[in-house]
């Protein structure tokens, strides 16, 4: 009997360092104890109002009661894509990101409603009506349809991932791994991506994720090293930054935004098929000057 317990015992410590493990990225979302009051933040087993036992009507809502522009929960407003450190939530003394980010700096994914300022000209849609990705199913140029309709948990998930901010380790039904590489000093608003954060945009946008600069679609390449100068001063006397991963690899995130973008796009920049200023792809930079960034003709 002594024997069996210690056995018993042995595989519950060992399930209990895995499980913290899983989680390294857990922030206020993971590693709860047995008892802990955090899952009725979120749920309730029997007057829940969304799925999935939520106590929002939908996944958006709910994230954005912490996220959002109003919301008291986060600094981290996903909604105007700004940090604002003044919030001062309950959960800043363990977030290290609030002693390395300033008040209200630009967060790296963009926003979903404004950017810098300015409403988005482009956005991942996070409130559950969209289910296509341009590129899904494998053909370039063309929208196809993804495994549900998106929502902040298609891309993340809030009960912690071993991946680099909470992402999810499959998405679209690929399995993703992004490295983490910010746990210890974490910002958000300095590139501190890893190599292989191309990764989560593959996983529905496929046929955009080339090493090389494919010519059967004419795809410019990602998940490659750059090697020119990483910043220039444009004809305006402005920095410009290249914001590059780790080991100066150029990936999606290096052009695009994750969230949202307030660029726009005019004259010879704009897709001849969208109203001028219109839509523009979560690109970084106003006519699409991420290419000038690197190519700095």
């Amino acid at each position: 009997m002594k024997r069996g317990f210690l056995v018993f015992l042995l595989a519950i410590s060992l399930t209990l360092a895995m499980t913290s493990t899983a989680l390294a990225n857990g922030g206020p979302h993971g590693d709860y104890t047995a008892t802990t009051d955090a899952c009725a933040g979120c749920h309730r087993a029997h007057t829940a109002t969304g799925q999935n036992l939520l106590i929002a009507n939908n996944t958006y809502s709910l994230c954005m009661s912490c996220h959002g522009a109003s919301g008291a929960g986060a600094n981290t407003n996903v909604d105007d894509g700004y940090y604002l450190s003044s919030r001062d939530d309950s959960l800043a003394n363990q977030d290290v990101g609030a002693a390395n980010t300033p008040d209200n700096a630009a967060l790296l994914g963009g926003g979903f409603t404004n950017y810098r300022g300015a409403a988005v000209t482009s956005t991942h849609d996070p409130t559950g009506t969209t289910n296509q990705a341009w590129g899904a199913g494998g053909v370039r140029g063309q929208l196809g349809t993804i495994d549900d309709t998106m929502d902040c948990a298609s891309c993340h998930d809030p009960h912690g991932s071993a991946n680099y901010r909470i992402l999810k380790t499959t998405i679209n039904g690929v399995s993703v791994t992004v490295s983490q590489v910010d746990e210890t000093a974490k910002d958000y608003d300095t590139p501190h991506w890893p190599a292989n954060m191309s990764n989560v945009c593959g996983a529905c946008h496929d046929p955009y994720q080339h090493a090389t600069n494919d010519t059967s679609s004419y795809t410019h390449a990602v998940d490659v090293t750059y090697s020119g100068t990483t910043s220039y001063t444009d004809g305006s006397g402005t920095t410009v930054s290249v914001p590059l991963a780790a080991n100066n690899t150029l990936v999606c995130s290096t052009c695009h935004l994750a969230h949202g973008t307030s660029a726009h796009m005019e004259g010879y920049a704009a897709d001849s098929n969208l109203p001028t200023g219109g839509d523009s792809a979560l690109l970084r930079e106003d006519n699409r000057g991420v290419c000038q960034a690197c190519h700095q003709k």
